[in-house]
């Protein structure tokens, strides 16, 4: 018996050994999945992602649904009436509201909403405009509007901001009259300490070689906040060889934008890429042929020094040709290292947006 226990004496140094180092890893998080692992830590399971969701395949009826990160829990939160369709989601920095357009089918209006996720209720902040875009503070909104005539010689949208009870409406972005090209900027965003807008800029131009054919450009463009909104306060970060657009964001940590570009047009490889806000490492971090489109994107919230979770719209997604969906992809070294699908729409599941929750 004695031998026994003498026996087993090493056997319980390591089992109370392992024991110890267990219950300082927890104290300290280490029980916890880290920023390496596959299923994605922290960043996979904190917040709520919120999408748009078709339901027929001509785009005329649609709804925001929100979901866990990891695809569980989807829940309906908008109710669009007959005629009208909601855009653009995001979320309230602190994660209790949504932020949206509605939209008319026949696109002659468009209000921009705030929905309270608690109680469900929606309301109009009382500015038409599209594409909202929260203030750090959860105070104020940016958003488009237009701000020129609509002709087909001139059409110049820009950004504004209002309080989020409607009140101070202000033009903040501008471009010079003069020039003869039409612009549009939207898609904007804020940094995360509330000093710098993010925008796409949009250049239409007419093609004389091409017969007067017009076409459009796109680059992303960064504006201080404390600025005097003259059209020279923004600076070009990407080129518009690059065609990058489509409601660029900040890290959050304010170190990097996030985006997509089409430097083949409409028709080539839409692919993701990031760049700083001073213009510096534009990097592409999908590399897909034309057969793949990427459709949105934003960071998760613990995002951080270049590594982390985002979530993704894409096109084909799990279904056939004509159908997109939402997905969850782990970035580490500027390289997609991991891609999770979740959802599986027969239609079209885009414009996510990761936020605390």
């Amino acid at each position: 018996m004695g031998r026994r226990l003498l026996s087993m004496a090493p056997m319980l140094v390591a089992v109370l050994v392992v024991g110890a180092v267990a219950l300082a890893l927890s104290a300290c998080g280490g029980g916890q999945e880290n920023k390496k692992s596959e299923s994605g830590g922290s960043a996979a399971t904190n917040g709520q992602i919120v999408v748009r969701r078709w339901f027929d395949p001509d785009q005329t009826k649609d709804a925001l649904f929100t979901m866990n990160p990891d695809g569980s829990h989807v829940s309906q939160i908008t109710h669009p009436p007959k005629g009208f369709v909601d855009e653009s989601p995001v979320w309230s920095p602190d994660g209790t509201k949504v932020a949206f357009y509605r939209q008319t089918l026949d696109d002659s209006s468009s209000q921009i909403m705030v929905l309270n996720t608690g109680t469900g209720d929606a309301r109009q902040v009382g500015v038409e405009g599209q594409e909202p875009a929260w203030a750090p503070d959860g105070h104020s909104l940016a958003y488009k509007t237009i701000i020129g005539p609509d002709t087909d010689a001139k059409r110049i949208e820009g950004i504004w901001i209002v309080g989020l009870d409607g009140s101070n409406p202000h033009q903040v972005t501008n471009v010079d009259p003069k020039l003869p090209e039409a612009y549009a900027d939207f898609g904007s965003a804020f940094s995360p300490n509330g000093k710098m807008l993010v925008f796409d800029r949009e250049r239409r131009q007419r093609e004389p070689q091409l017969g007067g054919e017009e076409n459009f450009y796109h680059a992303v463009f960064v504006q201080p906040l404390d600025s005097s909104g003259s059209p020279e306060d923004a600076r070009q970060i990407t080129p518009w060889k690059s065609n990058c657009q489509d409601h660029p964001e900040f890290s959050p940590d304010g170190k990097l934008v996030l985006f997509r570009c089409l430097p083949k047009g409409e028709g080539g490889p839409a692919n993701l890429y990031w760049v700083h806000p001073d213009g510096t490492g534009l990097h592409a971090l999908t590399h897909e042929d034309a057969d793949k489109q990427y459709l949105g994107t934003s960071f998760s919230p613990s995002f951080s020094e270049g590594e982390g979770w985002i979530a993704v719209g894409r096109a084909p997604g799990y279904g056939e040709d004509d159908n997109a969906d939402v997905f969850r992809m782990r970035i580490e070294d500027g390289e997609v290292v991991r891609s999770v699908n979740l959802t599986k729409s027969a239609l079209w599941d885009s414009a996510p947006g990761w936020g605390l929750h």
